[in-house]
């Protein structure tokens, strides 16, 4: 599943919030291999997404929608999460997602591929009602070689099913789809959890002991399903299903590397194809986190995305595609900033650029100083 498109009105902290994935030229020589569909070289989309910004930006909250978005459309859970999270129950929630997807549906030897575009309304109850009433149109496009998302876009035509049947028979028109989330509200969510900690014992041993030298190595708990030990000197650590029990004994940095770990070996065993890791470098060296994301780019199939949150502005001197980084603020509504639209082509520095604020999500820092007044 690619992320082509997001559209959100009334729903979180978004009013009228517009986000696209693609971009129009090819980049000759870019770092980032394959950053359109495979077979499909007009059809370019963002393959890696660095979303920064201050603080209540966005980047947690964006991560939150798409998720739950993705379980609705997947009917992995009904549509409360999104009904708790209208802003105003007065008005139309109203959110539009471009995906690319395969035509699982029809079994195909070969899958076709495919852009949907889900255009989802939950209207405001009235006096006497309790149940959320939702509209649902579905557009679909079979994608050909020369198509870009732009001409595919032009040729999206409405799915028909049968609206007495509510909208859950709408969403069964559209293929299942995995992802991945790893977010700071404490929530780590894949569509299938499929762990080989075989395979996956070496990735962790690399991560652990390139943050805690104290670490002799990390070893698989035979017997004990997604399980592992951590050997320090003196003392051992056991893992759990992500969870360290008694956490005290590792460094916050040493924690944040497990959730590193378990992203890693997911990408390197291609098992979700969307990754959206979010906020979990903020105690982790800035040289070690530039060393983790570029991993995780290298290690990247075809047809797959990556979504990362960050504060550190010392990733902006990473070797990426300007189009990789979009800005996010607050201003006074949500609001995605995509750099490539503003800086000219001779301007190649994106870290002077948001050093001078030249995309307005710098936070501003004036009331912090004026406790200073009084003094």
């Amino acid at each position: 599943m690619i992320l082509m498109n997001l559209e959100i009105d009334n729903l979180y902290a978004f009013k009228d919030f517009k986000i696209n994935f693609s971009y129009p030229k090819k980049i000759v020589n870019s770092s980032i291999p394959e950053e359109h569909l495979s077979g499909y070289p007009n059809f370019r989309y963002k393959k890696v997404n660095i979303l920064m910004g201050a603080n209540a930006s966005g980047k947690t909250t964006l991560g939150m929608a798409l998720r739950d978005i993705f379980n609705f459309i997947t009917q992995n859970s009904t549509a409360n999460y999104l009904k708790d999270s209208i802003r105003n129950d007065k008005e139309n929630a109203y959110f539009s997602v471009d995906i690319v997807l395969n035509d699982d549906l029809h079994k195909q030897s070969a899958p076709k591929k495919q852009l949907y575009r889900i255009n989802t309304i939950f209207q405001p109850l009235q006096d006497t009602e309790t149940e959320l009433k939702i509209n649902i149109s579905i557009q679909r496009a079979d994608i050909h070689k020369k198509d870009s998302y732009e001409s595919a876009v032009g040729k999206l035509k409405e799915v028909k099913y049968e609206y007495s049947l509510g909208y859950q028979a709408a969403l069964k028109e559209i293929p299942d789809f995995g992802w991945y989330f790893a977010l700071t509200d404490g929530v780590t969510q894949g569509l299938v959890r499929n762990m080989n900690l075989e395979e996956d014992v070496v990735v962790y041993d690399k991560v652990l002991r390139s943050l805690d030298p104290d670490i002799l190595s990390v070893k698989k708990v035979e017997g004990v399903e997604n399980s592992f030990v951590i050997h320090k000197n003196y003392r051992d650590i056991l893992v759990q299903e992500g969870e360290v029990i008694k956490n005290s004994k590792l460094s916050s940095g040493t924690i944040a590397g497990i959730a590193v770990a378990e992203i890693i070996s997911a990408i390197k065993a291609n098992r979700y194809g969307f990754y959206y890791f979010d906020e979990k470098f903020s105690y982790i060296h800035s040289e070690l986190e530039s060393a983790f994301i570029l991993t995780m780019i290298y290690l990247l199939r075809s047809d797959t995305q990556l979504f990362i949150t960050t504060h550190n502005s010392e990733i902006l001197h990473l070797d990426l595609p300007k189009h990789s980084f979009t800005f996010l603020r607050a201003d006074p509504q949500l609001e995605a900033i995509h750099p490539e639209d503003i800086i000219k082509k001779h301007d190649k520095s994106l870290y002077h650029a948001i050093r001078n604020d030249v995309f307005n999500s710098v936070p501003s820092t004036d009331r912090i100083f004026e406790l200073l007044e009084d003094k």
